[in-house]
C-alpha cells in the first residue's frame, strides 16, 4: 500500500471511490497506520478536537490509545482493532459514544479486511447509529415524564428473580433506596391486607396469560399512611411464549380516588343526613326487581312521612328542624336490619327498602306490619335537641311487591299514595296500597283539568243563602260557590274546594267570588230594599296568606264603593295553625277598611281562645254539627249556650248554621241566639231568587209585626176599659 500512496494516480483513484461514501472512511495497513482517508473523515466532528492536518501515515492504534476520553471506550476501540490487526478476524465491529460540544451521539466502529494489489489492509468505517439514540432520547423523555407525572417505574426479572425500582417507586411507597432493596416480597408486604389476595391474583394472571397486568390496590407507606396505587406492566414473553419479564408503573391515584368518592357521595347520598338519596334507592330497587323475578320473592317500600313538621321549624327555626331531621334519620336506621336501605327523599320524607321480605304474600305483609308498627314506635318517642323536648308522629304507607310489578317510579307513587291516605285518615298510623287508591288519584288528576278548564269556560256560579235575624228578618247572605260541570251537571263545594285549595287554584275562583260579592254590595246599596243587607263570603288560609290578597280586598272595596260593615269575610280556626301574626296583621289591616270578620265552624278546630280577644272579629258562628241534634242532645244546647255567652261577652255577634226545623230555632231563640242561617229559612239560590225571597219574608216580617203591634194595643185597651 505504501507502493500505492506513492503513486499519486493511484492513490487520487482510491480516494475519489471512497469519496463516494458519506460515512467517515480510513484505510489502514496491518501495521496500524492510516494510509487513505476520504473527506468525511477529515470533517469528522469526533476528530476536530485532535487539529489532525495529515491522517495519512498516523498510527490509528495508537492515537485510540492516547486520545480516548474514557477508559472503557478506549479498552473496547484498541480491544476490537486490536483483533483484526492481529489477523484473528476478518472482521470486527465496537459501538461508542462521541461527546463533544459539537457532536454528542453513538457510533459504531467497523473494520474489515480489504486486498488491494495483492496486499491486505483494513476498511475502518464510523457510522452514526440512529437507532439507539433515539432509544435513549426517548428514555429520557419517559423519565422526564415520569418525574413531572410522579410516575413510579419498575422492571422485575422474572428469571432471575431481579425487581428494579426507580427513585419515584421508592418515593410512592415510603422507603429509602439506600436502606431497603426492592424485592417480591417487599412490594407484597406494602400492599394494604384487604387488597393483598387481588393485587397477588391479578399480578399472577397476567404472568401465566402473557396479559397486560393491571391492577388497583392501597398500599401501607413506610409511614404508615394509606395510599391507592394504579399499577400496570407490559409482559414480554419468551420464543415459547412464556412470561421473562414485566416493565410497568405505579401511580398514586389517592387524591383523584377521593375526588370519585366525593362525587360518589354527593351523586348519591343525603348531604345532612347521609342516608342513601333517591337516586341510589332508585339503582337499587331495580336491581332488586331482577332478582325478586328469579327469586319470586317479596319486597317492600315504606314512605315514611312526618306529620306537622312544619311547626317544628315554624316554631324554631331550620337549624333545629335540620337537627331533628339528622336524630330521625337515625333512629329510622337503628330500627332496621342492615339489608334495609334508607333513603331520604326531601324534607321530612323517608323511603325504607326492604329488598327480601317472604315469599309468602301474607307472610311478607305480616312481617312489614311489625315493622311499621316499630317504626311508628320510634318515631314517637321524646326527643331532644338542644334542649327542646319535640314528640314526632308520622304517616307511614306501604307497597309489597314481587318482581311482576311495574317501574321503580311506580312503586314509589304507590306507597306514597298509600301514605297520603294515612293522613287523610287522621296520620299517625300506616296503610298498604291498594288500587282504589290508583284509580282516586286518576280521578283527583281529572278534577283538577276540569277544574281548570271550569275557570276558563266560567263554569262556577255563586248562589245566595239568606241569613235571617229573629227581628229584622233578612239581614244578610252567604255567598256559596257552586260549579256546574257541562256533564256531571251541579256540583257542591265539598267536592272541589279542597282541590282548590291544594292546586292553589283556588286564588283565581276566589278572586271571582270577591269581585262579584262586591259588585253585587253595591247594586244593593242602589236599592232601599237591599242596602241595608251585608254579604259574607268564605275565605281560606290560603287565599289570606297569598301576597297582595289585602291590596285585592282593598281595591274591590275602593272600586264598588262597598259601606263598611257591608263585607263580612268568613274564615276558620285551620287560619290561626300557622303564622298567626301575619294572620292578625293581615286582618287589623282589613279591618281598618270597614271589612268585618266571622269566625266559621267556631270550636270544631283548633282552640283559637288565646286569639279572640286580639283579633278583629265581628262575629261566632255557631257550626251545625251542634246544630243537627240541638232538640235531643243536652251537650249541644250547652256548648251552643257557651258560645252564644262567649260571644256576648265579647261583644260579638252570633248566628247558628245549619238550621233545618222550627224547634232548633226556638232551642236557639231561648238561649239567647237570634241569628240563623238553613234550610229551614231558606235554600241557597241564584241571586234574583235569593232577592225575591228577601222582599217577601221581610215584607211578611213587618206585616207581622204590626200586626203583633195592634194585638198588644187591643190587649192593652181592654185592660183599660175593665
Amino acid at each position: 500500500m505504501n507502493q500505492i500512496c506513492l503513486k499519486a494516480l493511484q492513490a487520487s483513484q482510491y480516494t475519489e471511490v471512497i469519496d463516494l461514501l458519506s460515512n467517515p472512511i480510513a484505510i489502514v495497513d496491518y501495521n496500524g497506520v492510516i494510509q487513505l482517508v476520504n473527506n468525511s473523515w477529515k470533517n469528522f466532528a469526533c476528530f476536530k478536537r485532535y487539529n489532525v492536518n495529515n491522517w495519512v501515515g498516523l498510527d490509528y492504534l495508537k492515537f485510540h490509545q492516547q486520545n480516548e476520553q474514557t477508559a472503557s471506550s478506549q479498552t473496547s476501540i484498541t480491544q476490537t482493532l486490536g483483533k483484526i490487526l492481529s489477523k484473528d478476524v476478518d472482521y470486527v465491529q465496537v459501538e461508542y459514544k462521541c461527546e463533544e460540544k459539537d457532536c454528542s451521539h453513538f457510533f459504531q466502529l467497523s473494520a474489515n479486511k480489504v486486498r488491494i494489489n495483492h496486499t491486505d489492509y483494513l476498511m475502518v468505517s464510523h457510522e452514526q447509529v440512529l437507532a439507539k439514540e433515539e432509544l435513549i432520547k426517548s428514555q429520557q423523555r419517559l423519565k422526564i415524564a415520569a418525574n413531572a407525572a410522579q410516575i413510579g417505574i419498575w422492571d422485575y426479572d422474572l428469571k432471575q428473580q431481579a425487581l428494579h425500582w426507580d427513585n419515584w417507586m421508592f418515593k410512592l411507597y415510603g422507603l429509602s433506596p439506600d436502606k431497603t432493596q426492592a424485592t417480591y416480597q417487599i412490594w407484597k408486604n406494602s400492599v394494604h391486607p384487604e387488597d393483598l389476595a387481588h393485587a397477588v391474583r391479578d399480578f399472577n394472571k397476567a404472568v401465566s396469560t402473557g396479559e397486560n397486568f393491571d391492577s388497583e390496590f392501597r398500599i401501607i407507606r413506610g409511614d404508615g399512611e394509606i395510599r391507592h396505587i394504579q399499577a400496570s406492566a407490559k409482559v414480554i414473553t419468551d420464543k415459547q411464549k412464556l412470561a421473562i419479564r414485566l416493565i410497568g408503573s405505579n401511580i398514586d391515584i389517592t387524591q383523584s380516588k377521593k375526588s370519585e368518592n366525593k362525587i360518589y357521595e354527593l351523586a348519591n347520598f343525603d348531604h345532612l343526613t347521609k342516608l342513601p338519596n333517591i337516586r341510589l334507592l332508585k339503582d337499587r330497587l331495580s336491581q332488586s326487581l331482577v332478582l325478586n323475578r328469579k327469586l319470586r320473592s317479596f319486597s317492600s317500600l315504606l314512605f315514611v312521612d312526618c306529620d306537622h313538621f312544619k311547626t317544628v321549624n315554624d316554631l324554631y327555626d331550620h337549624n333545629i328542624g335540620d337537627h331533628v331531621l339528622v336524630k330521625l334519620a337515625d333512629r329510622i336506621k337503628d330500627s332496621l336490619n342492615a339489608e334495609a336501605t334508607i333513603c331520604r327523599q326531601a324534607g321530612d320524607k323517608f323511603i325504607v327498602f326492604l329488598p327480601h321480605v317472604s315469599n309468602e304474600k301474607v307472610d311478607a305483609m305480616g312481617q312489614v306490619k311489625s315493622i311499621g308498627r316499630k317504626l311508628l314506635h320510634k318515631i314517637q318517642q321524646p326527643l331532644k335537641v338542644k334542649g327542646i323536648n319535640f314528640k314526632l308522629t308520622a304517616s307511614i304507607g306501604i307497597t309489597l311487591f314481587n318482581g311482576a310489578n311495574p317501574s321503580t317510579e311506580e312503586l314509589l307513587k304507590q306507597a306514597e299514595l298509600a301514605m297520603y291516605k294515612v293522613k287523610e285518615s287522621g296520620r299517625n298510623n300506616m296503610s298498604f296500597y291498594d288500587p282504589q287508591m290508583q284509580t282516586e288519584i286518576i280521578q283527583r288528576k281529572q278534577m283538577e283539568t276540569d277544574l281548570e278548564q271550569a275557570i276558563i269556560n266560567d263554569e262556577f256560579n255563586v248562589f245566595y243563602q239568606a241569613q235571617v235575624s229573629a227581628e229584622y228578618g233578612v239581614t244578610g247572605a252567604e255567598a256559596l260557590l257552586r260549579w256546574f260541570h257541562p256533564k256531571k251537571g251541579l256540583i257542591y263545594p265539598d267536592s272541589f274546594i279542597p282541590l282548590l285549595e291544594e292546586t292553589g287554584l283556588i286564588i283565581t275562583v276566589g278572586e271571582k267570588v270577591l269581585h262579584d260579592g262586591c259588585k253585587k254590595l253595591q247594586q244593593w246599596s242602589r236599592t232601599p230594599e237591599f242596602k241595608a243587607l251585608t254579604l259574607s263570603i268564605n275565605v281560606s288560609a290560603v287565599q289570606l296568606r297569598h301576597e297582595g290578597f289585602s291590596d285585592y280586598i282593598k281595591q274591590l272595596v275602593t272600586q264598588f264603593q262597598v259601606q263598611p260593615g257591608k263585607l263580612k269575610l268568613e274564615i276558620t280556626e285551620s287560619i290561626f295553625i300557622e303564622n298567626i301574626n301575619a294572620t292578625c296583621a293581615i286582618m287589623n289591616d282589613l279591618a281598618s277598611y270597614g271589612v268585618l270578620f266571622s269566625l266559621d265552624d267556631f270550636g270544631t278546630g283548633f282552640s283559637s281562645l288565646c286569639y279572640l280577644k286580639s283579633l278583629p272579629l265581628a262575629q261566632l258562628k255557631i257550626d251545625k254539627s251542634f246544630i243537627k241534634d240541638l232538640s235531643i242532645n243536652n251537650r249541644d244546647i250547652a256548648i251552643s249556650q257557651t258560645i252564644v255567652n262567649l260571644a256576648n261577652s265579647l261583644q260579638f255577634d252570633v248566628i247558628a248554621e245549619g238550621v233545618e226545623f222550627a224547634e232548633q230555632k226556638e232551642l236557639l231563640q231561648q238561649i239567647g241566639c237570634n241569628n240563623y242561617q238553613g234550610y229551614y229559612f231558606h235554600r241557597p239560590a241564584e241571586e234574583d231568587k235569593f232577592e225575591a225571597f228577601t222582599l217577601a219574608y221581610n215584607s211578611n216580617s213587618i206585616a207581622n209585626k204590626s200586626a203583633q203591634g195592634n194585638l198588644e194595643i187591643d190587649n192593652k185597651n181592654a185592660r183599660l176599659r175593665a
